[in-house]
């Protein structure tokens, strides 16, 4: 047989179990509490041992408080226990006085100095430690109802006289084959019932099973929706008034899919009789029942149809009651089921009318919390449509249940991506209703068990920074403190990680889908967007008018973070960093990993607005824990946030100090990042300028394989775009390399050329290969995705030597002293300036061309006019030359002969002002520049490597045999590839 009051215990991970009450027997109820009468002091300044207003509160670790008398004797007594909560008390001494409560309520008492009086502590009181302070496990609805029973008006007929006049009528009901008779029974019973004024006297008589399963039957049978009414309102009042008769109905397998089928139908008031008689989850959810629950829910007051019946709780109630033990129950993809179908049926406007219900408020509230959190794109809706004060009625005159589900609803409503609404929302939250909305939430903060804390701090602390930080708030003091000490209780780690994702939702970073957006956001101005661009699909904006607007909300976001970044780090001078120090050396990943993205938020907050003294603290908390991350961490986006946290600090002369003693360690690291973190290069280059930093330890290389190219002939020339190296031969031969691994790979060899290959060139766009060979041609090749092809062929009738080229010309040198302009159109035209061009680079409009004689000459592309932009010192003896330009950033590289111990320098393309130089004895052939470093390869087979920032010497490398030919670096310096005369291809993994 089917048992219909089966526990009904939610999942222990859900969030919702704070909306049911869990009796004894493990039989969960709904509750409801009425709200405080005024002619009696705030609850929550009462003692619920003695019933007076405190004189010494109290507040035990389990967040329940007492007087400090009653209490004392409680545990004199032996007791160990919460007297409310029965958990386990481990502090053998009571605790401070809570003084907080203490003032509100001596406030109280010279507003209400009559009350006060009336219901002040007295000496002397007694305890019953056999008995608990609180045992109601009935709902309180129905033990309402059952005590309204009792005191009926007295009967004017005898018991005895009732059921002499009833037994006709039982006796039809229990024997009679005709329908219509049963039916004429049960309105008789119902007239006779009513009209004896008998209450309660009778049920016994109609209790048994004989007449119970003729009840059922009449109800499986029949279609006449008066006699249904009645039938279900008879054993609505048995059921509600004795739970034994309950058990009596269970015991018949048809009973839970008769009363399912009568609602299924429309009939709401068989939604009452199931949840008198509490269904578990699995039985509800099997009958599918939700469109029909959202259905009577949205039928308006007006269109129910109840024939006049008082009903112990509103039938509408009962199924927004049913509603809410589906969809709360279950497993997580069960309840994602089923918000999903409430959502689909448009149950979330009726929920939303229904506020105004004063029974079934709650259950709407803990519906509606459970759809934003299944299915948060709900939430601006909900945001959009709902009135607030049925809700903070609720929180004003509800119990801890109440208030928790409360709570956590506002918390999630004002968690919205527009900030502007989200304000508010916290507007109407402080300002609407008689009672004051804050002052009720610090003393629930003050009382609540820790898991509560966090949600009330933040709803608190947001109420409080709608007007700027003042010099002193107890609201904002409380609020802060109990997110600080959910933050350090090591004991608790379900407090730690419910601080940290409600610190995390403090900085105002949410999408419309509740993302966990603050990480990504991080990652994002940190220079890696993957995550954010990933998680931001879906939610771009659709035209200009909603641009414009975000961005206005954008700067209203910016503000509410900065305001509270600035009241979570100053409170108690950075208290709140020791405490996220704590959470970093924590065991647990979760903790560890949202630690870090707190803390790495307020660090970077922390450089938006004047120091205090705090930058300090949070650099002696944190900057040890944000290496140990850098260093040891094997997930990419944790090194991200921790390097993006040591940026701020690397902006201090006492952290870039710091840092630096750790320079060696993380070097590697941080070169690692740096495709990952635009922040990376900045760590880098403050750590390099330190006058203190021996750049030459934080260098070093390792020797790779050394490939031979002998069929094809030397490489003349190679370039690194992409994971591509490119090397040309001097057979004429072309080979695309596949560097992605240790040791480089041919995916491509290309022989269009006759004869060797001299040049190679592609633009900064990437999209076009430009090759110059001695068979006096020069090829346009496009880049494709997995190989090049080449697409023109242009005959120049000279060899080409060196060459550069955009869509619009190339320009070439040959054996001939100048330079050759080519417009693809096939008419070349010659510059003289009576020089050999060595090597040519290329920047906007404007021709370098390194030329014999150490000179540099540039020439102006749209007037075909040159000047000499350098010339150099000459030797009387040798010949001097220019034999490699690079251009990368706005200035120019040029290396050749060495002059009087420099062999090049480096220019600002402006101004032509000499930033560095090349000081070296030997003379730099070929060079190579890549974001950090500068590669110089001489006659004598030595590469020499500069740090690029202050063009210094820091090290050498030594190819293996022959003369460089030819050399190249990644753009970010990861490896470097040589040619050699003899005809190999040399490869160093750089660190």
């Amino acid at each position: 047989m089917l048992s219909f009051i089966a526990n009904a215990t939610p999942d222990p991970k859900t969030n919702y179990s704070s909306c049911l009450k869990e009796g004894d027997d493990g039989s969960v109820s709904y509750v409801s509490s009425p709200l405080t009468p005024k002619s009696r002091p705030p609850k929550d300044f009462v003692c619920p041992i003695t019933g007076q207003i405190f004189n010494d509160p109290v507040t035990l670790e389990t967040g329940q408080t007492y007087e400090r008398k009653a209490i004392q004797e409680w545990m004199n007594r032996g007791n160990t226990t919460c007297p409310i909560t029965r958990q386990p008390l481990s502090a053998a001494l009571l605790p401070k006085t809570n003084y907080v409560l203490k003032r509100l309520i001596t406030s109280w008492k010279d507003q209400h100095p009559d009350l006060a009086h009336e219901f002040s502590c007295s000496e002397t009181y007694s305890i019953n430690a056999d008995v608990p302070i609180q045992t109601d496990d009935k709902p309180q609805r129905f033990t309402r109802a059952a005590a309204a029973a009792d005191l009926s008006p007295t009967s004017v007929m005898s018991v005895e006289t009732v059921i002499n006049a009833l037994k006709p009528c039982i006796l039809c009901l229990c024997n009679s084959e005709d329908l219509q008779e049963c039916e004429a029974a049960i309105s008789e019973i119902a007239n006779i019932w009513a009209d004896s004024k008998v209450g309660a006297g009778i049920h016994p008589y109609l209790s048994t099973l004989t007449i119970m399963n003729g009840f059922v039957e009449v109800l499986s049978a029949s279609l006449n929706k008066d006699v249904l009414m009645t039938t279900l309102h008879i054993l609505s009042q048995l059921v509600c008034a004795d739970d034994r008769i309950g058990d009596l109905l269970t015991s018949i397998d048809s009973d839970f899919y008769c009363l399912a089928d009568l609602l299924r139908k429309g009939l709401a008031e068989a939604a009452l009789l199931l949840y008198l008689l509490r269904p578990s989850f699995s039985q509800l959810s099997s009958h599918n029942l939700i469109p029909t629950l959202v259905h009577i829910i949205s039928k308006k007051s007006g269109e129910e149809d109840h024939s006049g019946f008082q009903y112990v709780v509103a039938p509408k109630d009962a199924v927004i009651a049913l509603l809410e033990q589906i969809v709360v129950g279950g497993d997580e993809s069960e309840r994602w089921r089923n918000v999903m179908s409430v959502i689909k049926e448009n149950g979330i406007p009726a929920l939303l009318s229904c506020l105004n219900r004063v029974d079934g408020r709650q259950s709407v509230v803990s519906i509606l919390l459970c759809c934003i959190r299944i299915d948060v794109t709900c939430k601006t809706s909900i945001a959009n449509r709902i009135e607030l004060s049925p809700i903070l009625e609720l929180f004003h005159g509800g119990n801890d249940s109440v208030r928790g589900i409360c709570v956590h609803f506002l918390c999630e409503l004002v968690q919205l991506s527009r900030r502007t609404l989200s304000n508010q929302i916290l507007h109407i939250i402080k300002e609407e209703g008689t009672s004051s909305t804050m002052h009720t939430l610090l003393v629930y903060l003050q009382m609540s068990p820790m898991e509560q804390k966090p949600a009330i701090a933040a709803l608190l602390l947001q109420l409080d920074l709608l007007v700027s930080p003042r010099k002193m708030s107890i609201y904002r003091e409380e609020a802060v403190e109990a997110l600080i000490e959910a933050l350090q209780r090591k004991d608790f780690p379900s407090s730690q990680l419910l601080a940290l994702d409600t610190l995390s939702s403090l900085s105002g970073h949410s999408t419309a889908s509740r993302k966990p957006y603050m990480e990504c956001w991080l990652l994002k101005i940190a220079g890696f967007e993957q995550p954010y661009n990933a998680m931001m699909r879906g939610e771009e904006l659709t035209n200009e008018t909603e641009f414009a607007h975000m961005k206005e909300e954008t700067k209203e976001a910016r503000a509410w973070e900065k305001r509270m970044a600035f009241v979570l780090s100053s409170h108690e001078k950075g208290v709140i960093f020791k405490a996220l120090e704590e959470c970093l050396k924590s065991n647990s990943v979760e903790i560890a990993k949202s630690s870090l993205v707190v803390a790495t938020w307020l660090v970077h907050m922390l450089y938006s607005f004047p120091d205090c003294g705090i930058r300090v603290v949070a650099r002696k908390s944190l900057l040890e824990k944000f290496i140990n991350v850098l260093q040891s961490s094997k997930n990419l986006e944790e090194k991200i946030l921790a390097t993006f946290a040591l940026r701020g600090f690397v902006s201090e002369p006492g952290g870039l100090n710091e840092i630096a003693a750790y320079a060696k360690s993380i070097w590697k690291t941080l070169r690692r990042l740096k495709k990952s973190c635009k922040v990376v290069p900045d760590i880098m280059r403050a750590l390099i300028n330190l006058p203190s930093m021996d750049v030459a330890e934080l260098w070093s290389c390792v020797e790779g394989p050394e490939l031979d190219v002998s069929m094809n002939g030397e490489i003349l020339s190679m370039l690194h775009i992409r994971n591509w190296l490119i090397t040309s031969h001097s057979d004429g031969t072309i080979k695309v390399w596949d560097t992605g691994k240790r040791a480089p790979r041919v995916i491509q060899e290309a022989r269009q050329h006759s004869k060797a290959v001299t040049c190679l060139y592609v633009p900064p766009s990437f999209d076009k290969l430009y090759t110059g060979s001695l068979d006096k041609t020069i090829r346009v090749w496009s880049i494709k995705q997995e190989e090049i092809h080449c697409i023109q062929v242009h005959d120049v009738k000279e060899t080409v030597l060196a060459l550069v080229a955009n869509a619009s010309f190339a320009c070439f040198s040959s054996q001939a002293n100048g330079v050759k302009i080519y417009n693809w159109s096939g008419v070349p035209k010659n510059i003289n300036f009576n020089k050999q061009v060595k090597c040519l680079g290329l920047e906007g409009d404007k021709l370098y061309c390194g030329c014999s004689g150490y000179s540099i000459q540039e020439v102006d592309l749209r007037t075909h006019t040159w000047s000499a932009f350098y010339s150099g010192a000459k030797k009387l003896l040798g010949k001097q030359t220019i034999y490699s330009v690079q251009i990368q950033d706005g200035l120019i590289y040029a290396c050749g002969s060495s002059v009087d111990g420099i062999a090049g320098k480096v220019f600002q393309v402006s101004s032509k002002a000499v930033v560095g130089s090349f000081s070296t004895g030997l003379d730099i052939q070929h060079m190579a520049v890549n974001n950090d470093l500068i590669f110089t390869a001489t006659k004598c087979g030595i590469i020499e490597v500069w740090l690029r920032e202050r063009v210094t010497k820091i090290a050498y490398i030594r190819i293996g045999s022959g003369r460089t030919t030819s050399i190249s670096s990644d753009a970010d310096g990861h490896n470097l590839f040589a040619g050699t005369s003899d005809a190999k291809l040399q490869i160093w993994s750089l660190e």
